[in-house]
């Protein structure tokens, strides 16, 4: 009788090296096909942010505010942290209307035990999907907002609310609308929307470049400063001194709340300037002079970031979508982030 013949030890080990190759050529593949796909969703929620926007600007004359003026603990006390953004104003452009609807906007949306947290809990504590990156995994755990409204280079530590009238060099900015008659630089070349990362989570104090700087100090440029590139040097010194505050800081002056509320408009909840490049510095932000007990409004800067490779998605204010790469210039990235600077950038500069 003639007895079978198997596999020898050497063979199955070249079947599963052969094996582990291919699976090792092809996990990059995949991840990749993931890769462009969430982009692409992430493409197409600025996408319908832009959108709504202008069908807003059709229906009332101006862009949305990017944070109103509503009862915090009674008729004229308001706040620019607790008021509602421009993502609240355009829900029901957004297939949003029962949430629209839901909303009480004669108070504040905000949390604390003041009369608008007990009305507008069920709205403001709402996971949009349409709010959500889906490249960033922690974007609706702690924190439910990846996308902000942008208020161009300006400088507002200490709030809005102490700089009356209000006015920024963005397309959007509290208390105060712009039209796209205000923007004279071009709906096509003004930003509108960004993306940031969110917050790793409330209780983190790590060093995770989601996370926010706001234990800083030495700061030049204090106060409010309507448009950076007057003083462009004390700026980017005073961002250098934010990141080496961030990398050196891990303890209670890291805040991970990047982007907790979408309905807020609080700067870093829902609005964001342009003084950092795109993932510049590894950190998502700075307030000069506070602690781990602050939150990330009236702070100096706010960082667009994300987890697509190279760069972010932005959203333009004629509602266009464009990948801008890390490698973007800062002339060219402040340019882009006015709406009336006068200046002249060409689509190859970035």
């Amino acid at each position: 009788m003639r007895s079978r013949r198997g596999f020898t030890l050497i063979e199955l080990l070249v079947v599963i090296a052969i094996i582990a190759v291919l699976i090792a050529l092809l996990l990059p593949a995949v991840q990749s096909a993931r890769e462009a796909a969430r982009r692409s969703q992430c493409i197409n929620n600025l996408k319908q942010m832009g959108l709504a926007a202008h069908n807003y600007h059709t229906a009332g004359g101006s862009f949305p505010l990017a944070g109103s003026k509503n009862s915090f603990g009674g008729p004229t006390d308001y706040h620019p942290w607790s008021s509602w953004s421009a993502h609240s104003m355009m829900l029901n452009y957004l297939e949003q209307t029962p949430l629209y609807n839901a909303a009480n906007f004669s108070w504040s949306a905000t949390d604390g035990s003041v009369p608008g947290y007990y009305m507008n809990t069920t709205v403001s504590y709402a996971l949009v999907a349409g709010f959500l990156c889906p490249s960033d995994g922690n974007a609706g755990k702690t924190c439910n907002n990846s996308y902000y409204a942008s208020y161009g280079t300006t400088v507002e530590q200490g709030g809005f609310e102490y700089n009356q009238p209000a006015a920024s060099t963005g397309l959007y900015c509290q208390y105060t609308v712009y039209s796209v008659a205000d923007c004279t630089d071009g709906t096509s070349n003004t930003i509108a929307f960004g993306e940031a990362l969110v917050g790793n989570n409330a209780g983190s104090t790590s060093n995770y470049r989601g996370n926010m700087e706001l234990g800083a100090s030495g700061q030049q440029v204090s106060g409010y400063l309507l448009d950076a590139q007057s003083n462009m040097l004390g700026v980017i010194a005073d961002l250098q001194t934010c990141a080496l505050a961030f990398k050196n800081t891990t303890n209670g002056g890291i805040s991970a709340l990047r982007g907790f509320r979408w309905a807020y408009s609080a700067t870093g909840y829902s609005m964001a300037n342009m003084l950092q490049t795109p993932n510049e510095l590894k950190f998502n932000g700075c307030r000069f002079g506070c602690s781990g007990g602050c939150d990330p409004s009236y702070g100096y800067s706010y960082g667009l970031s994300s987890n697509h490779p190279g760069g972010v998605n932005v959203a333009f204010g004629d509602g266009s979508v464009r990948f801008i790469k890390d490698s973007i210039s800062r002339t060219t990235w402040w340019g882009l982030a006015t709406k009336s600077g006068g200046e002249v950038i060409s689509s190859d500069s970035y």
